[in-house]
């Protein structure tokens, strides 16, 4: 028998190892890089180096080594599952704080009892060879199981980037990158799981060559494309939340940052905290000096901008410098809420009056005269 298959998977190794690091060495820094490069890396490059192994060691005629290599390409299969659970967690913590963090510890569940039942029983799987490759066929209900378990998982995490893309609707150029990741990560996770979970019970596919390392290879090219070109470089950091930006109880906006020096009114494109969190790059998000995407980041100086113009964000006539507002981002002590563009500002400037003071120090003594005392909402 020759094995196209085999093929195919040593062609899919090395395009999976690119994409991962393309996507995880894009921003080091960045939780959702490492999260969504862990995903490419055990479906993209685990899973399909088991799968050559399993075609390799058939080819031998040692089906107990295939049947293992096997069960070990399932097993990566799984894996992927904790980093998109952590990266739902992380998503829906940025939107509500009253999410608790411990639900981390719960993640690796589901992978774990897929994984268990999948090595405890000997009779799981069968290897039936067909005229390009070798097959896998699972007993009828641990396929169900299994599928529809990994099939909501990653419902869930497509819904969560069509959720992004529909908030992102005043910015169209992010809104079509996060909309090519969807599509893609969705046809490519789609149609792996289909052809080698399903294929078995579609007449007339029983004997034919199962393209789920196609799928990878296709999810795993235009994937890293899609999410890189979208995600900052390492050297940046964006934050949402801007300590120029007026907001009057009428709900109108002012911007008290233009370049011109003037209060100026700006319509508020926010897309939220997670946009925070993700990291995208600053030049995605650009909106126009009439507009205000409530977003700020630092540049390669260090130096707090405006994502807006890319103008230096300035308090007391100094420009705000990286240190200063993570050192402000870390004071997020009012009960779980967002800090309001006034607390950040008032938060700068006290770093900026007494230099001769410690980040430990200002924190310390924030927390001792109380949040609401210190913000003067009391």
């Amino acid at each position: 028998m020759f094995s196209v298959k085999l093929i195919i998977d040593a062609i899919a190794i090395p395009l999976g190892l690119i994409a991962t690091i393309v996507i995880i060495f894009k921003n080091k820094r960045n939780v959702a890089n490492i999260l969504f490069g862990m995903i490419t890396f055990c479906g993209g490059v685990l899973a399909v180096i088991f799968s050559l192994l399993k075609e390799y060691y058939y080819l031998l005629g040692n089906n107990v080594a295939a049947i293992w290599f096997e069960k070990l390409m399932m097993f990566s299969l799984f894996l992927m599952t904790i980093p998109a659970l952590s990266f739902s967690i992380f998503f829906w913590r940025a939107k509500y704080k009253s999410i608790p963090r411990y639900l981390h510890s719960f993640v690796f569940l589901p992978a774990f009892s897929l994984s268990l039942w999948l090595f405890l029983d000997k009779d799981i799987l069968e290897l039936v060879p067909t005229e390009y490759s070798v097959n896998t066929q699972f007993k009828l209900t641990f396929a169900i199981i299994s599928v529809l378990i990994m099939f909501l998982i990653f419902l869930l995490l497509v819904i969560e980037m069509r959720m992004m893309a529909k908030r992102a609707t005043s910015f169209p150029d992010l809104r079509r990158r996060m909309n090519l990741f969807t599509y893609v990560f969705a046809i490519g996770f789609g149609g792996a799981l289909i052809s080698i979970y399903l294929f078995q019970f579609i007449p007339g596919f029983q004997d034919a060559l199962q393209p789920s390392t196609l799928f990878i290879i296709l999810a795993a090219i235009l994937f890293s494309l899609a999410f890189t070109a979208a995600l900052s470089h390492s050297k940046t950091k964006l934050w949402h939340g801007c300590p120029k930006l007026l907001i009057e109880n009428g709900g109108d906006t002012y911007c008290l940052n233009s370049e011109e020096g003037d209060v100026k009114s700006v319509k508020v494109l926010d897309l939220g905290v997670i946009i925070e969190r993700i990291q995208i790059d600053t030049d995605i998000l650009k909106t126009g000096a009439d507009n205000c995407a409530n977003s700020i980041f630092s540049n390669s100086d260090d130096v707090v901008c405006c994502l807006t113009t890319h103008y230096p964000i300035k308090v007391l006539n100094e420009e705000v410098t990286r240190d200063e507002m993570e050192l402000a981002k870390a004071m997020d002590i009012l009960d779980g809420k967002e800090l309001c563009s006034e607390c950040l500002h008032k938060i700068i400037a006290y770093r900026k009056e007494h230099k001769d003071k410690t980040n430990a120090e200002i924190k310390m003594l924030f927390l001792g005269i109380g949040a609401d005392e210190f913000f003067g909402v009391a």
